[in-house]
């Protein structure tokens, strides 16, 4: 799974979030930005991001200090900003802190490693009063279910990363896609795999890739199957 999905999707075990149907495209949507802690190294792990609808940003820091230092900076941050709803959550090693204000939930995520403190910081909207969305232009198997659908527009290039759980065994989510998908003028150029257990199918139309990862589950759920879509469109 691309790295930025990984994240995002441990973001949403931490704080559930639903987006105002305003946010047509969730990728056209302009989120404010959150400082980084000085003397903290950065990158953007997503600059314009959204799961299942909701737009987000996230940038990774590793600051060289305590964990203390990051928590009495943005808690510092916070009385400047507004009157703003703050919260802190503490999740074994790792501190939460959250600050709501306009509409936007800032949440700044790190544990202490060591000499160094690693985190997060993420930006999007409250949550709010309309549900999510995880619909897809692609086709879904019968008997499966989209369980998340991130997007993600990086250099003009728009992607969209879907998590599948299905009650169809592998063969038969492979037969689906490669007779779906050829049917749409999707040419398969790449296979490998057992097919039974597992497989990895590749398809190219026009300028778009597309990439399935199929797998089936072991032990008790073996009658059930695990899929991820990557399209670059």
């Amino acid at each position: 799974m691309p790295k930025a999905a990984v994240l995002i999707c441990a973001w949403l075990l931490i704080v559930p979030v639903s987006v105002d149907a305003k946010f047509r495209d969730p990728l056209d949507t302009e989120l404010p930005v959150l400082e980084v802690v000085p003397g903290a190294e950065w990158f953007w792990a997503g600059r314009r991001i959204a799961l299942n609808n909701v737009p987000m940003s996230i940038k990774l820091f590793s600051f060289p200090g305590k964990a203390e230092a990051v928590e009495k900076y943005y808690t510092g941050l916070w009385k400047t900003k507004g009157h703003g709803k703050s919260s802190k959550k503490t999740i074994g090693d790792l501190i939460i802190l959250a600050y709501q204000l306009d509409g936007i939930l800032y949440s700044v995520q790190f544990s202490q490693k060591g000499q160094k403190v690693d985190g997060k910081i993420v930006v999007s909207p409250t949550p709010l009063n309309s549900s999510t969305n995880r619909k897809t232009l692609l086709p879904i198997p019968p008997r499966s279910d989209v369980t998340s659908k991130m997007e993600s527009l990086d250099g003009g290039k728009r992607s969209e990363t879907l998590n599948i759980d299905s009650r169809l065994l592998v063969p038969q989510i492979i037969d689906f896609y490669i007779s779906e998908l050829q049917r749409n003028q999707w040419a398969l150029y790449g296979r490998s795999g057992d097919g039974q257990n597992g497989a990895v199918l590749s398809f190219q139309r026009g300028g778009e890739l597309l990439q399935l990862t199929i797998k089936g589950l072991q032990g008790r759920n073996s009658k059930f199957s695990q899929v991820l879509i990557h399209w670059i469109k």
